[in-house]
């Protein structure tokens, strides 16, 4: 996958989730986690970027365990952070609710399938 396919691909993905972060966020039981939903966004797109730079770079090597390793890495590293944002924004903000999960887990679910595809396609590049 090309760097000018990979970001034309995330950018129409962006704007397709910002539009639904939009209409989320005018659900009244939704609003008081626009915030959270928006820093979300931006976090998912900045670490789409580092995944497929890191997954180019090991896709390259001549070392084929690198880019298994990439994947593993950015992976767990993602569900980690994901898990820490939940329980960080569950004590910080102290929400009335739980419903800052939804918009939370659309972004993530969203932004993880389209990793799983970009990965799958610089998995397949030859050196």
């Amino acid at each position: 996958m090309s760097q000018r396919s990979f970001f034309i691909q995330l950018g129409a993905l962006s704007l397709v989730t910002a539009i639904l972060i939009f209409f989320l966020n005018s659900l009244p039981r939704l609003q008081a986690y626009s915030l959270l939903s928006w820093i979300s966004l931006g976090a998912f797109i900045a670490l789409c970027i580092l995944m497929y730079l890191a997954g180019y770079r090991a896709a390259l090597s001549d070392n084929k365990n690198d880019f298994t390793n990439a994947v593993l890495v950015f992976t767990v590293g993602k569900m980690f952070l994901a898990i820490l944002v939940i329980f960080g924004y569950s004590q910080l903000a102290n929400p009335p609710d739980k419903l800052f999960i939804i918009p939370f887990f659309a972004i993530y679910l969203i932004y993880t399938i389209f990793e799983t595809y970009f990965m799958m396609k610089l998995g397949r590049m030859n050196a």
